[in-house]
């Protein structure tokens, strides 16, 4: 069957250690988008700063999946084409939590990371990381909590006590998931890249059938089982992989070419 759409996460996935795609993957996606298949991107990071990145290879089109299902936007205009935000009760709970529990929390709104202390060491990686400015700000002083995500930064083995936290105060009424082994996000219950691709996708009248998507972290699982080819990278950690059906080279061995020059003939 032929492929309709390819969904890659970003980080660790289309993006190499340096954090640049490599050219060969950028030629081949350029490649692909000639061909009429559309190419979404899926990840955590905000919008603006997947836009150097999709810059970088020349796409003309597309859709961009952020904040990790929560908002969708058309990457061709720029214009936001679906939404899914954490409620407001739960975005202030885990303001609490940050606050007891002395761990760094981004908060996003209007495409802007802000938080309570610019000059944390987990911010000027993470800023460095994503290369997206952070803004100092007193989380009780939003006009709206309109946040599509939370993301607490802090030491793996901390980050599991605090989910046990988090979704004990929330009485479960939350998705959590981890993008790497120091990032836990918090979304809305019914957020995940999985469940945003399959919208996306029935909107554009592609079916699951038609598309690949690629990622590394847990926060890709949804979206690589939903799709007839959800394909693990080879940076992966094992046992992610071996959950799924379909692996590869990892993100500087050009794993994504070497997968879709199998299937995309």
């Amino acid at each position: 069957m032929k492929i309709k759409a390819v969904a890659l996460d970003m980080d660790g996935t289309l993006l190499t250690s340096n954090h640049h795609p490599s050219e060969r993957t950028k030629k081949f996606l350029l490649e692909l988008e000639k061909r009429g298949v559309t190419i979404i991107i899926a990840t955590g990071r905000a919008y603006y700063s997947t836009l150097p990145i999709i810059k970088e290879i020349g796409l003309k089109s597309g859709f961009v999946i952020c904040y990790n299902g929560a908002n969708v936007f058309n990457s061709e205009d720029n214009s936001l084409v679906f939404q899914n935000n954490l409620e407001e009760e739960y975005v202030k709970k885990m303001i609490e939590i940050s606050r007891e529990t002395n761990t760094h929390l981004n908060l996003y709104q209007d495409d802007i990371l802000y938080c309570e202390d610019v000059n944390r060491e987990e911010v000027i990686y993470y800023s460095n990381k994503c290369s997206i400015k952070a803004h100092e700000k007193d989380f009780d002083t939003f006009e709206n909590y309109n946040i599509p995500k939370n993301l607490f930064i802090a030491p793996y083995e901390k980050l599991i006590e605090l989910e046990k936290l988090v979704l004990k105060r929330t009485n479960n009424n939350v998705h959590t998931t981890f993008s790497s082994r120091i990032f836990l996000e918090v979304l809305n219950k019914n957020t995940n890249k999985g469940e945003t691709l399959k919208w996306l996708l029935n909107n554009l009248n592609i079916s699951l059938e038609e598309t690949c998507a690629f990622g590394d972290a847990e926060n890709d699982f949804e979206m690589l089982k939903v799709v007839k080819y959800g394909v693990a990278m080879g940076n992966a950690q094992e046992d992610f992989k071996k959950r799924l059906n379909y692996s590869t080279l990892n993100n500087d061995e050009d794993g994504i070419v070497e997968f879709l020059k199998k299937i995309c003939k």
